[in-house]
């Protein structure tokens, strides 16, 4: 509301231009500026209520020089603050210096501004080592508002006029070379984070309110932050607790323990009671550990601290978290303790998960037992059984969701696949499957996590890849399908994501069926793929661009005809049926009938041809298709059958197969049928009377382990045959045979390369883990997972200062330059392994350069003797063709300088 009185001193005269400035242009006044200077008044308007202002002064002096004009300029600039401590609020925070922790702290908040006026408080308290990681500022609306910004400067130019315009992409900066592998950070150790939030409190009439927050069992400094504000004033405030125990116990443990494994944890003790401390310390028996010698008696002076070493060993029998507790009581300075703490030890089991499953066919009339007092020789606590009951060829569609929401990784098909069950799903479903059942609201956001996760992976030009980098065509085509279908349940899908990968289709059909000859694939095993339109399996890709592109009616007629008269090049019936599809949505049907008919009877071509697919995928994903639209030609219903016969032959599945099983077995995707005459079935177990089932397809009966010990028995009651399968899955107890098609290596090496020999290591010790992979056929996308041992950590060279594999040589390999090869597509660096995704060429020969070499480093942090877990590898998309190292061995982790 005041007159701004602002001396302006130019290098020169000239004519003068004023402005003053803050998101916006506020004030203008030109006037002849003498080279003396002037003052100028600047009438402050009372709704200049934002940031601090800007005087922003050009003078521009006309100058001459022959017969040409050069005019000379001179630009000063200025902060305008403006007086605005009527609109702040001042707080004042009343709370204990020092307080024990798994108390309530009370806090005092005044805010005398604010009294008789309607006001609200937030008040949080972090822990301070938290906030130190980002140099965290507290909350302060008044700045926010109104604190003085830098000046921003706009750039104008026309190139929109010299340059057509496109759609663009934000730059995002990139280090080092375009090929490097994406990485992912390593998990922390398993700590107590703190950060307690009071949400919405109303102040009283004198602008005072009392808030109360529950600090947790912690040892450290927290900061409190409050925010206050009415109507139109802001404030904020912080000050600092000490949170401290008179005694101060944590547990060192290692971050994970195997079966059978013994491990050394150090229980620290910190005397800050002000006195001598006389403690009976303790660690009692709890599910799954067992501890050596685990009472002790200490005395502590104050402020003295001290390290007890406690020996524990994991049950062989034990599987998940078990909850190792700390008891500390006695007589301190403080008075007396009873401390009782727990630290959460997970027991991870040694053997890869495996599964077996076992087809029944029961006659009208008949029955059968189903028994295995061996559980198939899974441990007890890792066992998932079930039944499947039906009337028709039964695929298991428990297990392929089950194994869907636990799948471990996650590519772009992976992570498409795995989010298929949420999209449809709902309660009712989840609990007749035996599954658990998540809320709308969790379908969306575990759905919409997804979306932002492929989102982070589309290329420029709207296309996606496995893991990044150049686009791929039938990967592209999944993803877009999947999108279709998550927006036809009504789930939110971002306009643009969608609209640019079906332009991307577009121009990827139209471009590419040009590579089409139309003559036979032969079926090869080791074709690498290595372009976009994946090389012999162009049609393929071609196909379900089609169709995808066919679903909302953008298909181009006349390119699916040609692509019709080319169909000989076709390496799966499942193309010949999207290309069916297409030509049937966009008005074709003729072509469409003949097309899908003969897809129907086509067997797959052997060999990679760069669409993730498989018999068994292709027959599941045609039946389902078929069944979405409709359509029944003849022999669609024996396509159910064949994946029925090709899944009994997969002891695993790919996730592309789960998820072709779940769409065809669910029938999520078919219009409601017409009710049928349900099957009729006997179920007796424990001698019990028998309870009689009724159903129209598949039941899904889920087993405990002692009822598999037990015994069931099933009678089919119904006058035609009914179909059962026993699925078991879990951790086989005995660790299973080396062997598999993919031949395995595991070496160690010192932090200097040198070859390391023994089972003895120290810790504080870093070294180098080599791993070979080898095969006797092209695997385009192998899964490589080696599994570390307790006690040792993988270190993230990417977050880890100093020690690297920069100018390390290993049997004569540059190890940086070989972690760098763009064929290794994908790594993970994780709490229990170290994951990798790469390309393997055929080969046997561990001395030819195609074989896949990895590398990482570990350090040994925990001393005890441990287990060493096996090292495996699959095809992803063949996951029958695997490869295993059992491990097994028993290795010493001693203390540096013991032996």
């Amino acid at each position: 509301r005041d007159t701004a009185q602002v001396t302006i001193t130019p290098p020169h005269g000239g004519q003068a231009l004023i402005t003053v400035e803050s998101d916006r242009t506020l004030w203008v006044k030109r006037m002849a500026m003498p080279e003396s200077g002037a003052t100028v008044a600047i009438p402050i308007d009372k709704s200049w209520t934002s940031h601090d202002l800007y005087v922003n002064v050009l003078v521009l002096r006309p100058g001459s020089e022959g017969d040409h004009v050069t005019p000379t300029r001179a630009l000063g600039l200025a902060s305008l603050p403006l007086e605005r401590e009527e609109r702040g609020l001042k707080l004042t925070l009343e709370a204990p210096d020092k307080m024990r922790p798994e108390q309530d702290m009370e806090v005092r908040v005044k805010v005398p501004d604010a009294a008789g006026k309607q006001a609200m408080l937030t008040l949080s308290a972090v822990d301070v080592g938290i906030l130190n990681i980002t140099n965290f500022v507290s909350p302060d609306p008044f700045a926010y508002f109104f604190g003085q910004l830098r000046y921003g400067a706009d750039l104008h130019d026309i190139y929109g006029r010299l340059i057509e315009k496109m759609a663009g992409k934000k730059g995002r900066l990139r280090f080092g070379g375009d090929a490097a592998p994406k990485t992912t950070k390593g998990l922390p150790k398993k700590v107590r984070l703190v950060d307690i939030f009071s949400g919405p409190v109303a102040l009283d009439d004198k602008g005072e309110a009392t808030v109360r927050l529950p600090v947790p069992d912690f040892n450290g400094t927290l900061r409190l932050m409050a925010v206050a504000a009415t109507a139109d004033r802001f404030g904020a405030a912080e000050r600092e607790v000490l949170v401290a125990a008179p005694l101060v116990a944590e547990l060192s443990s290692p971050r994970f323990i195997s079966s059978g494994d013994e491990a050394a944890v150090a229980l620290d003790l910190h005397n800050l009671s002000g006195g001598p401390a006389e403690l009976a310390v303790s660690l009692p028996p709890v599910e799954g550990l067992m501890v050596h010698n685990p009472e002790r008696k200490i005395a502590l002076k104050d402020q003295e601290k001290a390290i007890v070493k406690f020996t524990l060993q994991a049950d062989r029998e034990f599987l998940g978290l078990a909850d190792l507790r700390v008891k500390v009581a006695g007589a301190t300075g403080a008075g007396p303790l009873a401390l009782d703490r727990s630290f959460a030890l997970e027991v991870k089991p040694l053997t890869p998960e495996s599964q077996i499953r076992r087809f029944y066919e029961i006659p009208a009339g008949g029955s059968i037992e189903l028994r295995d007092a061996g559980l198939g020789g899974f441990m007890p606590a890792s066992l998932l059984a079930h039944v499947a009951l039906s009337d028709t060829p039964p695929l298991d569609l428990r297990g392929a969701v089950q194994g869907l929401l636990t799948y471990p990784y996650g590519c772009v098909e992976q992570t498409t696949s795995t989010t298929y069950p949420h999209l449809f799903i709902d309660e009712d479903m989840a609990r007749k499957l035996g599954l658990k059942p998540f809320t709308l609201e969790q379908r969306s956001k575990m759905v919409t996590a997804s979306l932002g996760k492929l989102a982070a992976y589309q290329a420029a030009n709207g296309g996606f890849s496995l893991w990044g980098g150049k686009a791929e065509y039938w990967l592209s085509a999944y993803v877009a399908n999947f999108l279709q279908d998550a927006a036809d349940q009504g789930f939110e899908v971002p306009a643009d994501m969608r609209a640019k990968v079906m332009d991307y289709l577009l121009k990827a059909l139209q471009a590419g069926i040009g590579g089409v000859d139309g003559k036979p694939v032969k079926a090869d095993a080791n074709t690498w793929w290595h372009d976009e339109y994946v090389g012999k399996g162009r049609f393929n890709a071609l196909a379900y661009e089609a169709y995808v592109l066919a679903r909302e009616s953008r298909a181009p007629l006349a390119t699916l005809r040609l692509l019709h008269e080319k169909r000989g090049s076709a390496t799966s019936g499942l193309s010949l049926v999207h290309l069916g599809l297409a030509l049937h949505l966009m008005g074709d049907q003729d072509k469409g009938r003949a097309a899908m008919a003969e897809g129907i009877g086509k067997p797959r071509l052997s060999g990679w041809w760069g669409d993730y697919g498989s018999d068994l995928r292709d027959a599941a994903l045609a039946y389902a298709l078929l069944k979405k639209h409709g359509l029944r030609p003849d022999g669609a219903d024996n396509l159910l059958l064949a994946a029925a016969n090709a899944a009994k032959g997969n002891a695993w599945l790919s996730t592309q197969e789960k998820m072709a099983v779940f769409l065809a077995a669910s029938g999520v995707l078919e219009p409601k049928a017409p009710e049928k005459t349900p099957w009729r079935a006997a179920l007796q177990k424990d001698g019990a009377a028998p309870e009689q089932l009724s159903g129209e397809g598949g039941m899904i009966l889920p087993l405990t382990a002692d009822e598999l010990a037990d015994g069931l028995r099933l009678e089919n009651t119904s006058g035609y045959p009914l179909y059962a399968e026993l699925a078991l899955s879990g951790r086989p107890k005995n660790m299973p045979p080396a062997g598999g098609e993919i031949r395995l290596e595991r070496r160690i090496y010192t932090a200097d390369g040198e070859p390391f020999k023994g089972d003895h290591f120290v810790s504080g010790n870093s070294y180098i883990v080599e791993l070979r992979a080898a095969a006797p056929m092209m695997i385009a996308n192998a899964m490589i997972v080696d599994h570390v041992p307790a006690g040792f950590e993988i270190e993230n060279l990417n977050l880890v200062q100093g020690e690297g594999l920069n100018a390390l040589t290993i049997d004569g390999y540059d190890v940086a330059g070989v972690m760098a090869d763009g064929d290794i597509q994908h790594q993970e660096f994780r709490e229990d392994r170290f994951v990798a995704a790469a390309k393997i060429d055929a080969t046997s020969n561990w001395k030819y350069p195609s074989t896949r070499r990895l590398y990482y480093r570990v350090r040994v942090v925990t001393p005890g003797r441990y287990t060493r877990p096996p090292l495996y590898a699959e095809d992803m998309y063949r996951p029958a063709v695997r490869g295993l190292v059992p491990g097994g061995e028993t290795i010493t982790v001693t203390e540096g300088g013991m032996r």
